[in-house]
């Protein structure tokens, strides 16, 4: 088959729009296909009668600093000032748990530390020691970006500096054996630090200490922000950058084979529609997909199946959540929510490592038991997405055996009974609260795994696990996968998350135009 296009991108979520940018603007003949009606995959705003719902986005580490880890892609594609950047003020505010009084952490390293050490003055000398960590290594990898060396393999560069050599007898520690070292068994510490634990993972055993420094330096580093009018604005403003540089964007098509020829290498795809009539071949001479890699691998002949899949077979998958958004007929601040990111934390939970019993509380019909919440007040800051009603998101962690093996009755009867404990729960906490709520919107795994495709309803991609290898080998993720010219571009490249999935798409990018030797338009 003769190619029609250099490259095809099955996928328009953040990583597969990101690497669309890139390669239209160097030149490549892109054809970016999404099977949805509107681009951003998780990066999604919509609307449920008057309630504006943000799918996913609360808030990303401020890209304007030169070193955030996604600051120099974005402004490569040139999308870096096309939308608002709204400062979210402090990291969160935590509440409950083994904490008692709230702690609210700041942003900045230098705020975050004396903050902390106020908080917590016996934990004066670990505290100081941990984020200072936090910060050579954000600054590092920022540092890197801004080379582009950084997008070779966002985080195995980390190991290429010598100012982050002391690091190397830790590389495969836990989130929980590093807070450890520096809190010892002050539980109090280690929540004010971690509390936005469900960003990442729901177990601080099993989540790598060095990517949660980098994600959670980030935000202490750059600040929270959030894209005004919702993030569904970010993901427009890439599409725009993509077709400007001459990319076809194909909506409303679903791919459901990838060709290989008789060289072994892909050479298209086949797209149909929603009900799979209407098939049609397209032909490329590279495939990168903004997918699950066992979506990928479904639509592989069964020769290249089992060769692609083999390395991702053993890995597992990252959480998933619940996302609850609360419309309300007056600001939340008038009932106590003033924080922009609250972290409610129950009262059972005692430590940081009880964030693992989170997502078994949500297997039955609401009881005594919450799970820890992450709470976000849009209205306290000028996010765009107006009021009355205004919104309010709540998270929590979740999997999608909890609302399996349900017929659609008590399926919806569920997640009712869930709509109405997390009212009830933000009630207690916030008196006055429910008697201004007008509506509510419950998502579940279930949902994430319809919409965005991602199996289990898995938000961020492979568990974020501490590598097994040595440092030198890196974190043992890539773009790159067993087929020759067919990439990743999703959180399943690299290290999850909305950075993680903008730097997967640049990534991958890079390494098309390494091996591709593309044709200029």
């Amino acid at each position: 088959m003769t190619a029609q296009y250099d490259v095809i991108i099955v996928g328009a979520g953040l990583g597969g729009l990101t690497a669309a940018a890139r390669l239209a603007q160097a030149g490549c003949k892109t054809l970016l296909i999404e099977r949805n009606t509107s681009v951003g995959g998780a990066a999604s705003t919509y609307k449920a009668g008057d309630l504006v719902i943000e799918a996913s986005l609360h808030e990303t580490s401020g890209p304007e600093n030169p070193l955030d880890a996604k600051h120099a892609v974005l402004k490569d594609i040139g999308v870096l000032d096309s939308v608002t950047w709204v400062p979210t003020g402090s990291v969160y505010e935590v509440r409950g748990g083994p904490l008692g009084v709230p702690f609210v952490l700041p942003e900045g390293f230098a705020a975050a530390r004396e903050a902390l050490s106020e908080r917590f003055p016996a934990l004066r000398s670990g505290i100081v020691e941990i984020v200072s960590e936090m910060e050579r290594i954000t600054s590092c990898l920022g540092t890197l970006g801004q080379g582009g060396a950084a997008l070779d393999d966002p985080l195995a560069a980390l190991s290429a500096l010598p100012k982050l050599a002391d690091l190397a007898s830790g590389w495969r520690r836990s989130v929980s054996e590093r807070l450890a070292a520096a809190f010892g068994d002050d539980e109090g510490a280690k929540c004010a630090l971690g509390a936005n634990l469900l960003y990442w993972h729901d177990d601080p055993d099993e989540l790598w200490w060095i990517l949660f420094a980098v994600a959670q330096g980030g935000y202490i580093g750059s600040g929270g922000r959030y894209v005004q009018g919702g993030s569904q604005r970010l993901s427009n403003a890439i599409a725009r950058a993509f077709k400007a540089a001459g990319g076809e964007l194909l909506m409303r098509r679903r791919v459901s084979e990838i060709l290989i020829g008789a060289d072994g290498l892909p050479s298209g795809v086949v797209h149909v529609a929603k009900d799979g009539s209407e098939r049609t071949e397209v032909g490329a001479r590279v495939v990168v997909g903004n997918a699950a890699p066992t979506a990928l691998a479904s639509m592989l002949p069964e020769p290249q199946r089992e060769r692609f899949i083999a390395p991702y077979a053993q890995q597992p998958l990252s959480i998933s959540l619940f996302s609850a958004t609360i419309g309300m007929s007056q600001p939340p601040q008038q009932f106590g929510l003033s924080s922009y990111a609250t972290m409610l934390l129950p009262e059972w939970m005692r430590t940081l490592a009880d964030y693992g019993r989170a997502a078994a509380i949500m297997a039955d019909a609401p009881g005594e038991a919450m799970p820890p919440l992450a709470v976000v007040n849009y209205a306290a800051i000028d996010s765009g997405l107006g009021g009355p009603p205004y919104p309010v998101s709540v998270v929590g962690v979740d999997k999608i055996a909890n609302w399996q093996g349900l017929d659609a009755d008590a399926y919806e009867e569920k997640r009712a009974l869930w709509r109405s404990a997390l009212v009830a729960q933000l009630h207690r906490t916030y008196p006055g609260f429910a008697d201004a709520v007008v509506s509510t919107v419950l998502s579940t795994p279930v949902t994430m795994q319809s919409y965005l495709g991602t199996p289990d309803g898995a938000v961020y991609g492979f568990a974020p696990l501490p590598p097994s290898g040595p440092l030198w080998r890196g974190p043992g993720r890539s773009p790159r996968t067993p087929i020759d010219r067919l990439f990743l571009a999703s959180a399943y490249a690299g290290c999850g998350g909305y950075t993680g999935a903008i730097l997967s798409g640049a990534t991958a990018a890079k390494q098309v135009l390494a091996t591709l030797p593309v044709s200029k338009k």
